[in-house]
């Protein structure tokens, strides 16, 4: 009878542990309602306060309200979770359930396509990008992740503001003004060939040590968008900071494809509804951060110039000569969406 006892109170534990066992990467809980809670495990490179996480949290209340608190995210932010490499990973074999990364990482994992958003001055604009990544071309190229055999699902982007130029002791104005200058710019042959044909010479420096090379002389310049410029303290060194838009890349909200195939399709379909309306509340909010930025800037004395951007585009014609013909039918689509 003892032996009975002893196997009936092992069987309870059991139970219960299965009960919290691991749900396609993400925690399975009792909720409060009686239904089973998953928590998926999201991972951000981007600190708490930083405008693409606080939409991200957007899109977990939102999914937590609309589910009744069966679903909501775990937000694991500055990379705690890993590089944006092994994020790709953990996406691809499951131990991640959810991540927001760039296109051009994800285009080194299986969907080249993607590569389409380093080519410099692809967008007019911000509003531009916004247009086309909410188009159905838009989204065909973001269902093409899954498509391509990445294991990854992409159920759209966020879109902040555009990568700029600045320099150190240079009133840069045109592409001309560019000429003879360092310049430090992300890795990339596409990246080092814009940066060639504007006249300039890349120059490869770590970006932790981007700050003592533009303040020692090593480089005349670098690019950031406004956030990483002015919480980077480049102000306080770079006073010249050019409005050109040479990148403008979007920020893919991504799923684990071993997770999103364990869901139901009303499941599938509430995750994509909670992204969509957070959308809007994400462009919202970084595009009142990019205005205090700005203010932010000029009380430091730094010069915002704006410029022609088709200008710049001109001059860097021989890369879209280099890499166009391969995305030309996306080139097409995003110039409809002007």
């Amino acid at each position: 009878m003892k032996g009975k006892w002893y196997i009936a109170v092992v069987l309870v534990i059991l139970l219960t542990l299965a009960s919290q066992t691991i749900f396609a990467g993400g925690s399975k809980e009792a909720s409060s309602s009686g239904s089973d809670e998953i928590v998926f495990r999201f991972a951000l490179q981007n600190g708490q306060s930083h405008p693409l996480s606080m939409g991200i949290q957007r899109f977990s209340d939102l999914l937590e309200e609309k589910s009744g608190g069966r679903m909501k995210f775990q937000l694991y932010y500055s990379g705690v979770l890993g590089s944006k490499p092994s994020t790709v990973q953990g996406l691809q074999t499951g131990t991640i359930d959810a991540a927001m990364l760039m296109g051009g990482v994800i285009a080194d994992y299986g969907a080249p396509l993607l590569r389409v958003f380093s080519l410099p001055y692809l967008f007019d604009s911000v509003d531009h990008a916004r247009r086309f990544e909410k188009s159905e071309d838009g989204q065909a190229l973001f269902d093409y992740v899954q498509e391509a055999g990445t294991r990854i699902v992409c159920l759209g982007a966020y879109q902040e503001s555009a990568r700029n130029y600045f320099f150190t002791e240079k009133d840069v104005q045109h592409p001309e003004d560019m000429q003879g200058l360092l310049i430090r710019c992300q890795e990339g042959a596409v990246y080092y060939d814009a940066i060639e044909a504007l006249g300039a010479t890349a120059q490869a420096v770590d970006f932790s040590e981007l700050f003592t090379a533009l303040q020692s002389g090593i480089v005349d310049g670098a690019e950031q968008p406004l956030s990483g410029y002015v919480t980077n303290a480049y102000p306080e060194i770079a006073k010249y900071y050019v409005l050109d838009q040479h990148e403008i890349s979007p920020n893919l909200i991504l799923f684990s494809e071993a997770v999103w195939n364990k869901l139901s399709a009303e499941d599938q379909a509430l995750i994509q509804e909670c992204f969509n309306e957070s959308v809007g509340y994400f462009e919202e909010i970084s595009d009142a951060a990019d205005a205090e930025y700005l203010e932010q800037m000029a009380a430091a004395g730094v010069k915002v110039t704006e410029v022609n951007v088709a200008e710049w585009k001109e001059a860097c014609a021989s890369v879209y000569d280099k890499y166009g013909d391969e995305y030309a039918e996306i080139i097409a689509q995003i110039d409809a969406a002007r």
